[in-house]
């Protein structure tokens, strides 16, 4: 007897769930109740970039976007739904529309929540629909919704309704906005504007808005909380002024700037230089820690309040400490609304602050310098929060945007990506750039948590297996390869392997999580950290300290430093320090150099000396030489200053394969700087890093060049690993 083949059986779920379907085919959706984002909402656009965006039209990813998060009122959708957003450009709109494209919603106690991917534009409706096979179930909408460039106004009286004319919005389609906390919407920012000090006049932000909406096509808004006749201690952390400044930045999520004009109560206090200065960094980094993001505070000099007192020697304090402040990290220049006087300010019957012509002078001296600002490279402490520089890839327990490029062994064979940890779950998948998210249901994990399979890889380009290694000669290759002296290895340095790399956040499924092992003690440089005080960073190495083949270096977004940058925004935005840099790093160097060049290092009289070399000096074999040359740079330094502390940094390892950087012999030079720890000198260790890493991983995954040059990932890597020697561990 023969066996019958086996045949799918349908449960009586399954017969059930086909019958509902049949039922709701002609039926209505039920209503879908967006909570956020809200009508007239502006989010903050990311990715723009001023130099690209020119030559492109508008909706270009150059513009910029926004993960709009999402969040629904409850709703008792059925298994197997499938949730979806499209976007919609309404009538006068820039930007561009977005197709209908799958959700990933996840549910909690208050509702559904996601993340929408919108252009830069707007007003735009957003739609939300969920659906079984064909059949819609539930939609909603909202609109009009915009991205764009959202700013934080604080300060006194000049910044609120004080003045003498009240201004409207011009832009015909109303596309500048304000946030009024009072009752939780957003609104056309025609004055009054919604303060909490109660003024009821005019303000400068209506054409501050429309100038910048005409300059750059995006929508705008102010979220002000200024209060009028408050001084600097009024702000002071945990006032109520400061909460509520906190919990304006929390609703925004993201935003441009602090705008702050403010001033003219110091000088009637007769606050110093000092102190004002003082005041200022304590109410920035004060917020900037409890937002978890670092926004520049523009600066005003607004001292001047002619109708109300004369005291030149009280407003010079106050500007001067303006000026010493935007000399410091998390500070820019804001217009000088002083010298706005005579028919400018109002008269006695007037409310005494800007006159209708003095109104429209500060909007557009305040304009020009917002649109200096947006056109002008960002710095990256604006970047810190997502690149999870304090959050080191091999004690996380999720792994943010670890880089891989897509590898195909065959010609139309499996494209993969492989993770350094197995992974629990997949959070995002994205492009280097960050312009592109992957749909997670169009790619596999393994079964071991460590391979991503693509059924597409559009936009990124696979690197067939059959190209890593070529005959000797040929273009874009580097002799040679180990065991094979006739074939080469594939070199790009640039962006070529950037633009091939993807980002994947995951959760790890380890139960045990690696910890990191310090060697050495640094504590005259955490006790400066601690008390916030300056100190300058000096760094001698080779190509890799240069920051060679990071983003910005290739002229790639996201425009990404090399560690050396970011070690110093990282601390520069965590203790409030302000530290300077001086990097004399060159391509191609030894340590040998490192000792003939250190006199010039210690000339910039550094406070703390990064000592990374080594990838240019395995080829010697030679461990031994390595640790002589190491040890005389830290006897120079220690008989020039006693004072000065180093960091020795085991270099990454380069390509396994690649002749000029044997494999076995960077332990081994890693372990003739351990014995030079001790207080004064701690290792970072990115040579166990990267044997970590490429456990799992390939050597392009982590590469910028595809022989010894670390891509983005590798340099927060870099960052990562210094940085866990000076901060505080818990």
């Amino acid at each position: 007897m023969h066996r019958l083949p086996n045949r799918p059986l349908y449960p009586l779920a399954c017969f059930f769930w086909l019958v509902t379907i049949s039922s709701l085919a002609g039926a209505e959706p039920a209503s879908l109740t967006v909570v956020t984002p809200k009508p007239n909402q502006v989010v903050q656009r990311t990715g723009f970039d001023p130099v690209a965006a020119a030559k492109e039209k508008p909706g270009h990813l150059a513009f910029g976007f926004a993960d709009v998060a999402l969040r629904l009122e409850p709703v008792s959708a059925p298994e197997r739904t499938i949730w979806e957003y499209s976007v919609v450009q309404l009538t006068g709109a820039t930007g561009r529309d977005v197709p209908w494209t799958k959700l990933d919603v996840r549910t909690e106690s208050t509702g559904p929540v996601a993340t929408a991917r919108v252009p830069a534009g707007g007003w735009y409706r957003l739609e939300i629909r969920c659906r079984q096979a064909e059949v819609v179930t539930h939609r909603g909408a909202v609109e009009p919704l915009g991205v764009g460039e959202v700013f934080v106004v604080a300060g006194q009286s000049y910044a609120t309704n004080c003045n003498d004319e009240k201004l409207t919005v011009t832009d015909p389609q109303k596309r500048v906005v304000a946030w009024n906390a009072a009752k939780s919407t957003w609104g056309v920012a025609n004055d009054p504007q919604p303060v909490p000090d109660s003024s009821t006049d005019g303000s400068i932000w209506p054409p501050v808005g429309d100038a910048l909406v005409k300059e750059f096509g995006v929508p705008v808004a102010f979220a002000n909380v200024a209060v009028g006749a408050t001084a600097t201690s009024q702000w002071a952390p945990d006032g109520v002024l400061h909460r509520r400044l906190v919990e304006t930045g929390k609703t925004l999520g993201t935003f441009r700037a602090v705008l702050w004009q403010q001033g003219e109560s110091d000088v009637i206090a007769k606050t110093t230089t000092e102190k004002y200065v003082a005041n200022v960094r304590a109410i920035r980094h004060a917020a900037a820690t409890a937002w978890g993001i670092q926004p520049p505070w523009l600066l005003a000099k607004s001292t001047h309040h002619p109708t109300v007192y004369t005291d030149p020697e009280g407003e010079s304090r106050v500007r001067k400490a303006i000026d010493e402040l935007v000399a410091r990290p998390g500070f820019q220049p804001g217009p000088d609304t002083d010298t706005l006087t005579g028919k400018y300010r109002g008269g006695a019957g007037s409310r005494r602050h800007f006159s209708a012509l003095g109104q429209a002078k500060a909007a557009e001296m305040w304009a020009d310098v917002l649109k200096k600002n947006l056109l002008a490279p960002h710095k990256v402490e604006e970047a810190l929060a997502d690149l999870h520089l304090l959050a080191p890839a091999w004690t996380s327990p999720i792994v943010h945007r670890e880089s891989s490029v897509l590898l195909q062994t065959k010609d139309e064979g499996p494209i993969t990506a492989r993770l350094a940890f197995p992974a629990a779950e997949v959070l995002e998948i994205a492009t280097a750039d960050r312009r592109h998210r992957f749909d997670r249901d169009a790619v596999t994990l393994s079964k071991d948590g460590l391979t991503l399979t693509f059924t597409k890889s559009a936009p990124v380009e696979p690197i067939p297996a059959r190209t890593l290694f070529v005959p000797k000669g040929s273009p874009q290759s580097y002799a040679a390869r180990v065991g094979h002296p006739n074939e080469s290895l594939m070199y790009h340095p640039g962006r070529w392997f950037h633009d091939r790399n993807v980002e994947i956040t995951y959760r790890r499924r380890d139960e045990k999580i690696a910890s990191d092992v310090i060697v050495g003690s640094l504590p005259k440089t955490a006790a400066r950290l601690k008390a916030g005080e300056s100190f300058t960073l000096g760094i001698s190495g080779d190509s890799i300290s240069t920051g060679a083949d990071a983003s910005v270096v290739s002229n790639a977004a996201p425009f990404q430093p090399g560690f050396a940058e970011l070690v110093t925004a990282q601390l520069q935005a965590r203790f409030d320090s302000r530290i300077t840099l001086k990097n004399r790093a060159v391509g191609g160097w030894s340590v040998a150099n490192g000792v003939q060049d250190l006199d010039k290092l210690l000339a910039e009289k550094p406070n703390l000396i990064v000592v990374a070399y080594g990838m240019n000096d395995v080829g010697r074999r030679d461990p031994k030489w390595f640790g002589d040359q190491t040890r005389t740079i830290l006897d120079r330094i220690r008989a020039a200053d006693k004072d000065i502390e180093v960091i020795l940094v085991a270099s990454m390892l380069g390509h396994g394969e690649w002749t000029a950087t044997p494999r076995d012999m960077f332990a081994k030079y890693r372990d003739a700087l351990k014995g030079m720890t001790g207080p004064g000198v701690a290792l970072a260790d990115l040579t166990a890093v990267w044997e970590l890493m490429l456990k799992n991983k390939h050597d392009l995954d982590l590469t910028g060049n595809g022989l010894n040059h670390p891509n983005d990932f590798g340099h927060r890597l870099y960052a990562q690993a210094i940085l866990a020697v000076l901060t505080e561990r818990k």
